[in-house]
């Protein structure tokens, strides 16, 4: 069973890196948008991918238990196949320490079947873990999964501000790209903090996945409505989201005192 490690902090977990991305924007406080497409960093992204997996990491091995260390890779992240087929999103904040990731998520897109490629086209891990919720056939080719959400900080509502921000991140992209229909596996726990982010509706039941050494349930996201929600919390981030990609998107400004102490 996965289990919360209370010794490992929020402030343990959130990589620091030295980046130019706030360079052109001092004072705003959060940067966010894609991070990396297919397993690729956005060009000039490229030590923020890295550390992305270094978050990822650190919370789903030290902190939360999800992942066991013999799912880590030889380089120690836990890089895997879908990575290679998911879009990856980040918040970054403007520190004092530097840049930090403190938030993360990618949807991986299920894609077209190629010729000698294995992995796109092939079903999504929702439809491998619970296949009893796809009994009408395997999922067109635009469907989606919401995978690896991490939100951190040391600060409640901040950390709520940045999973709101993902979520935005992700439905922008969505609506961008003309993806269709959108899953995800996650603790029942979790189903019932989404309800109060964005619509869901279960397509399953809970199960043990061993993968994530946990009970979960698979859910689909209405995006649509989910959309709209999120919009109404913030303003006009989606809109911003839209007419930004690829390019990130500024909000917030870091307060006076952190800007003395840089």
């Amino acid at each position: 069973m996965s289990h919360v490690d209370q010794t490992v902090t929020n402030d343990a977990v959130i990589p620091v890196v030295s980046s130019t991305v706030f360079d052109s924007s001092p004072s705003s406080r959060l940067a966010l948008g894609v991070l990396a497409v297919d397993g690729v960093a956005v060009p000039g992204l490229e030590a923020e991918y890295l550390a992305h997996f270094q978050l990822r990491r650190r919370v789903y091995v030290d902190q939360t238990g999800q992942l066991s260390e013999k799912d880590l890779l030889p380089d120690g992240t836990d890089r895997d196949a879908d990575d290679s087929r998911s879009v990856t999103f980040c918040v970054l904040e403007n520190h004092p320490s530097g840049t930090r990731v403190v938030g993360v998520s990618r949807l991986i897109v299920r894609g077209q079947a190629r010729a000698g490629d294995s992995l796109h086209g092939a079903p999504l891990p929702v439809e491998d873990f619970c296949p009893d919720a796809f009994v009408d056939g395997p999922l067109p080719w635009n469907a989606v999964e919401v995978s690896r959400v991490i939100a951190r900080h040391e600060k409640a509502v901040v950390q709520d501000s940045i999973q709101w921000h993902l979520f935005a991140l992700m439905l922008a992209y969505v609506t961008n790209h003309g993806l269709g229909r959108a899953f995800a596996i996650i603790e029942p726990w979790f189903e019932r903090h989404l309800k109060s982010i964005i619509t869901i509706d279960r397509v399953g039941d809970v199960r043990f996945i061993e993968h994530y050494l946990d009970y979960n349930v698979p859910i689909e996201i209405d995006v649509e409505a989910s959309t709209a929600t999120v919009t109404a919390r913030t303003s006009d981030l989606v809109e911003r989201l839209l007419a930004a990609e690829p390019r990130l998107v500024f909000v917030g400004r870091v307060s006076s005192a952190a800007t003395s102490a840089a």
